[in-house]
């Protein structure tokens, strides 16, 4: 398949890229900035055709609409960074604190420019398949602005969506539209919802997603980037029907105890955490995407 892949220097848009090519699909790689300037030993393939496109600029739509001509299938990772996602968590160790408001503001309007911008050239050109890295901060325990608990562990797809920070918000429209292009075309589109991402340096992201410094929203779940990439590809070889979201996480956690007792731990006023499985699996369920994309995670931090 002829595969355009956006955020192509990201963490997960290279290794994206270099599974793609590996197993033998022809690779757009867009992203803002040049191959050149990315750093991306993965987009080094002279078979890896790099462009640069800023997503956000109508002006760049015929341009972006030209480049989708004949093309099998999208996956969108393209996505700019809010700065309280790596920092700002209050004191409480709940809730966190947003003080740039009108740079949230501008940021989410990118994101969703992005989106908007994608899926107008998707629809117009009638690209088949779409993959969109959505994240688990679209069910609003990863940053939100009060105390909260889940209404049921762990957290499938089913589980309300409620975020009110605007990263979780600008995934909740991103798939929302997704959901409109489904309906609208024949488009099949995968909503693939993150956790926290896991580069090479295993130890430093542990030390990095620990609860004192994350919070408690991941509820132990992970991902290394490589699986994150591979689930990407399995969602475009996959049949899917309109559009579906996914949790995509590892089997297990960074928890330091089994998650159950970590659970009653945390959440006391939840009924049942007595009932809940034993061992170590993540707050999240990934069963979904083990069931109908064959995902299986082969990158665990022990």
């Amino acid at each position: 398949m002829r595969i355009v892949v956006t955020g192509s220097s990201g963490l997960i848009g290279r290794h994206a890229v270099a599974d793609l090519r590996a197993h033998g699909h022809d690779v757009v790689a867009l992203d803002c900035v040049p191959a050149a300037q990315s750093h991306a030993r993965d987009l080094a393939d002279p078979a890896t055709h790099c462009l640069a496109l800023d997503l956000t600029d109508p002006a760049a739509l015929p341009r972006l609409d030209a480049l989708l001509i004949g093309v099998d299938a999208l996956i969108h990772l393209a996505r700019m960074r809010f700065p309280y996602t790596g920092r700002g968590l209050a004191a409480n160790g709940w809730t966190w604190d947003k003080p740039d408001c009108l740079g949230d503001a501008a940021r989410l309007a990118s994101n969703l420019q992005m989106s908007c911008h994608l899926m107008a050239a998707v629809a117009n050109q009638r690209v088949p398949r779409v993959v969109i890295g959505s994240s688990l901060a679209i069910y609003g325990f990863y940053y939100p602005s009060h105390p909260w608990q889940p209404e049921h562990f762990p957290v499938d797809e089913l589980h309300p969506l409620a975020p009110d920070d605007p990263y979780g918000l600008s995934k909740l429209l991103a798939e929302q539209l997704a959901t409109g292009l489904a309906a609208s075309t024949a488009t099949q589109v995968a909503s693939l919802r993150f956790p926290g991402v896991a580069g090479a340096d295993h130890e430093q992201f542990r030390r990095a997603q620990d609860v004192s410094i994350r919070g408690l929203g991941a509820l132990g779940a992970y991902i290394d980037a490589r699986d994150a990439a591979r689930a990407c590809r399995l969602a475009i070889e996959t049949h899917l029907e309109g559009h579906q979201s996914f949790n995509v996480c590892a089997p297990n956690t960074l928890l330091a105890e089994p998650t159950r007792d970590w659970i009653a731990r945390h959440f006391p006023q939840y009924p049942g955490s007595e009932t809940l499985a034993p061992g170590d699996w993540p707050g999240y369920d990934s069963g979904k995407a083990n069931r109908l994309l064959g995902f299986q995670a082969q990158y665990v931090i022990a």
